[in-house]
């Protein structure tokens, strides 16, 4: 690896503990630079645009969550996706990871009121990286593809909309009965679609 390549590593770790410690509302390149012991010019030779680093960092944070939650599979190993996603959710509100998404909701809601955040291309890669993480455990709720699409989406949103919402509110007790109630409502449908499956001798 070059040594450009190195520092550009190592100053992206560094921007996103910035960004995790403190958000990126009214985000200046000069101060980030100096919290990471660089210059504002050489983030934009590293980075290309204060939007362009906010995307890598964000696909960073991205990349944290999934290597950490696939710590926690392993070691979990859960048989469902009704038991994933508990486990997930034991994961999420823990208060050392509850920064990683409280970070993606404030450039979410940053985007949607000034658009620039964050590229629109690098906001729908975002998203379509997290719906790919359900695709492949869907199956059991819909023979159509457009069927198991639809389902991701709203595991998704509802995963999302919870942890959203805890945040927010700090009500645990709430928001982990909407998601029991939702895991109870995805093994309704899956049984339910068994049984169609069955009777068309599928």
């Amino acid at each position: 690896m070059s040594e450009v390549i190195e520092r550009r590593e190592e100053l992206l770790e560094k921007i996103v503990d910035v960004f995790l410690a403190n958000g990126i509302a009214g985000l200046s390149l000069r101060p980030l630079a100096d919290s990471v012991g660089s210059s504002a010019r050489l983030l934009i030779y590293h980075f290309g645009s204060k939007e362009e680093l906010i995307a890598v960092a964000l696909d960073r944070v991205r990349s944290r969550i999934t290597a950490a939650v696939g710590e926690v599979v392993e070691r979990g190993n859960p048989a469902s996706l009704e038991d994933f996603l508990r486990m997930f959710w034991r994961w999420a509100i823990q208060e050392t990871n509850q920064r990683y998404f409280r970070l993606l909701f404030e450039i979410d809601g940053l985007a949607m009121h000034e658009g620039n955040v964050v590229p629109e291309k690098d906001r729908v890669a975002g998203v379509n990286r997290w719906v790919q993480i359900f695709k492949g455990k869907v199956e059991r709720f819909s023979d159509t593809t457009e069927g198991q699409l639809g389902a991701s989406t709203i595991i998704l949103a509802a995963i999302t909309g919870l942890l959203h919402d805890y945040f927010a509110t700090g009500d645990l007790k709430r928001t982990t009965a909407g998601l029991n109630f939702f895991i109870a409502t995805l093994s309704n449908q899956a049984t339910s679609t068994a049984r169609k499956r069955n009777k068309k001798g599928v």
